[in-house]
């Protein structure tokens, strides 16, 4: 799976499981996924994302990665994903 299909994904789990009107954010995939000028994303929505992430990629976010960083930007964190994607091949 490329990158481009991983935030494809990525995008779907936060319309899903966050309510979130993706079409409707002005944020790109370099923008920031935990601020007001990026995504706007919250703490509490790294459980969703997270959950998300597992069934669909079907691969686990250890709590010992560096999770900040991975969960950086949307562009950071499709790139984590398919890292974690070819590691489980």
């Amino acid at each position: 799976m490329n990158l481009d299909n991983i935030k494809t994904g990525l995008k779907e789990i936060f319309a899903e499981r966050l309510n979130l009107d993706v079409a409707g954010v002005d944020a790109g995939d370099d923008d920031k996924l935990f601020s007001d000028d990026g995504w706007g994303l919250d703490s509490v929505d790294v459980i969703d994302i997270v959950l998300g992430v597992e069934q669909k990629f079907g691969v686990a976010i250890r709590a010992d990665d560096d999770v900040k960083v991975h969960f950086s930007t949307l562009n950071t964190l499709a790139a984590y994903i398919g890292e974690q994607m070819k590691a489980a091949a």
